[in-house]
């Protein structure tokens, strides 16, 4: 009887455990159904991270520059979050490789948080539930298994420190590389190696030197990755290298308050982190107190359960804490006199926040449901009122709702890249000039760099996080009229400068100007320092009214675009 009890369950977990694959799967019918009318976040996403990897991808055996990117660059200059996307990159188009990058996180996401609530809990129902929702989470796909993949780490571990069989060893170790091979030392690597550290510390102090053993086999392994795919920015950022002083010298860190940074961390997470945890953080917190009760404490069968949720909360406090201090007066002071190195991001932590507090709210429904049956209905309430929080904040909404209107306003990766209308521009130089796009250089204004380098063109403007300070300052004469008009753009560039661009005083921080209505009434550019830099054309999305005055001339009558394209596109040239 028992044994066809068991088979029973097992059966209904295969069942339940396909069930959730199935809806995450789902998010894939937009993108077959739309093709590139999709739509993508853009930010930190189609205008950086995506070039890196289409750039990178190009030149993966060639040499040691970025020939199309901002003059011709160090590699080091656009690195890829997840090395190992290259090879998708390599294999198919960027659009295709995208959607392959986001269905990979996803479904990895829902089978390590499935696969962590299940050893957690015990309940699968519970685990499918909470695993969806983790996959529909709105992570840039292009960071690969950064945030993705950390569920299925740590269960990983926790399954190999349980059984200690090289059955469970070995999986763990592979996938410790696959997670380094495909995520961001930077980003978050580092966290993760981090965190493990201190894990198999405590690890030590209980006196578990077997599991501590195991754990330092896959973290050597990943270190070991993260150091072959990050030696030449390790190199530079050591000073090793001869390369060159990056842009990040003139960082302007500014400091946050103590308590405001450490509840920002704690309630909303991190940039790109962001969960939507607050809507469930009240239930863990009230439980969590509640539990210290003992008549409470008294009624709980499964103390495992209390105590994962108590460690979850706990860790994310640590991580709260971290990036307060970190970002707080103190940190900032202390930062301001490491270089570059004062750059960087503790707050990174943060990325692995989202798994913990997952993993929480599981618990915290399962020990919902150990307080009796009537508990099913708060347990479900909450399961769709975060589930559909998730939803809406995913890339599935607006796709969903372009399928349904195609006039949906959300810009389309075939908008954002102005496919149609840079192929225009391109055959225009050519008849023109006769030349190919490698023998001469573009910039843009009012419409990303990024649309020009994914045609191929070669471009002295770009978004980097690590470009030479030189190139910056010679970059600044180009625009400094225009900064002059705006102290929000001066410190922008002056403070900052990731983004390497022709700003506008006019429309300052956007770069995305829609055809019809807009121009430039009194744009300003220094054209002899463009001229210095190699630089001959500006593909612009609106009308320079004052070209003449600043030594520009209009090359084309007709402005560049299709019926359904979202910019309109004019084509200068240097006088």
């Amino acid at each position: 009887m028992n044994k066809i009890k068991h088979a029973d369950g097992e059966k209904l977990n295969r069942l339940v455990f396909t069930a959730g694959l199935a809806a995450v799967l789902f998010m894939a019918l937009p993108y077959i159904l739309l093709g590139q009318d999709s739509v993508f976040v853009y930010h930190d996403q189609l205008d950086g991270e995506l070039i890196a990897y289409i750039l990178q991808a190009k030149h993966l055996f060639g040499g040691d520059t970025l020939p199309e990117f901002m003059g011709g660059v160090y590699k080091t200059a656009l690195t890829v979050p997840a090395p190992a996307a290259l090879l998708i990159f390599k294999a198919m188009s960027p659009f295709a490789a995208l959607v392959v990058m986001q269905l990979f996180g996803s479904i990895i996401g829902y089978v390590g948080m499935y696969g962590l609530v299940k050893y957690a809990t015990g309940r699968s129902i519970i685990a499918a539930a909470v695993g969806v929702i983790y996959g529909y989470l709105p992570f840039l796909p292009v960071y690969g298994l950064s945030q993705y993949g950390i569920p299925m780490l740590i269960w990983t571990l926790l399954y190999a420190a349980k059984k200690k069989t090289k059955d469970a060893v070995i999986p763990a170790i592979i996938y410790g590389v696959v997670y380094a091979l495909n995520s961001s030392l930077v980003l978050v690597g580092f966290a993760v190696l981090g965190s493990m550290a201190v894990w198999m510390l405590i690890l030590l102090i209980n006196r578990q030197k077997g599991t501590c053993r195991i754990m330092a086999v896959v973290w050597l392994c990943m270190l070991i990755v993260y150091i072959v795919e990050n030696i030449s920015l390790i190199m530079q950022t050591l000073g090793i290298s001869d390369t060159y002083v990056s842009h990040k010298t003139e960082y302007t860190l500014l400091a946050d308050t103590y308590v405001g940074g450490f509840v920002s961390a704690f309630i909303n997470g991190g940039e790109h982190s962001g969960d939507f945890h607050r809507y469930f953080t009240w239930l863990i917190l009230l439980e969590a107190v509640c539990c210290l009760l003992p008549y409470v404490r008294a009624r709980i069968k499964n103390m495992r359960i209390l105590k994962v949720m108590y460690i979850c909360v706990a860790v994310n406090a640590c991580f709260a804490l971290i990036t307060a201090l970190w970002n707080g007066e103190l940190g900032v002071m202390l930062r301001s006199n490491f270089g570059a190195l004062g750059a960087f991001q503790m707050d990174r932590f943060l990325w692995m926040s989202p798994c913990l507090w997952y993993l929480a709210f599981a618990c915290s429904l399962a020990l919902l449901i150990e307080a009796g049956a009537a508990a099913f209905l708060p347990v479900a309430v909450m399961l769709a009122v975060c589930g559909g929080r998730v939803l809406l904040g995913s890339s599935l909404k607006p796709n969903l709702q372009k399928m349904i209107n195609p006039e949906y306003g959300a810009i389309s990766f075939n908008d954002y890249y102005a496919v149609g209308v840079l192929d225009k521009v391109d055959e225009f130089i050519t008849e023109l000039t006769g030349r190919q796009k490698e023998e001469y250089r573009v910039v843009s204004l009012g419409i990303d760099p990024a649309a020009a380098l994914y045609h191929g063109f070669y471009c002295l403007d770009g978004y980097s996080n690590n470009y030479s300070l030189e190139y910056k300052h010679r970059f600044r004469q180009i625009i400094a009229s225009e900064l002059d008009k705006s102290d929000y753009l001066s410190e922008y560039f002056d403070g900052w400068g990731n983004r390497c661009y022709l700003f506008s005083a006019e429309c300052p921080g956007y770069y995305t100007i829609e055809k019809g209505g807009f121009y430039f009434q009194e744009y300003s550019i220094d054209t002899d320092a463009l001229r210095s830099m190699g630089g001959e054309y500006i593909i612009s999305a609106a009308y320079i009214a004052n070209a003449q005055e600043c030594g520009l001339t209009l090359l084309s009558e007709e402005p560049f675009e299709t019926q359904e394209s979202y910019y309109r596109i004019y084509l200068y040239g240097l006088q």
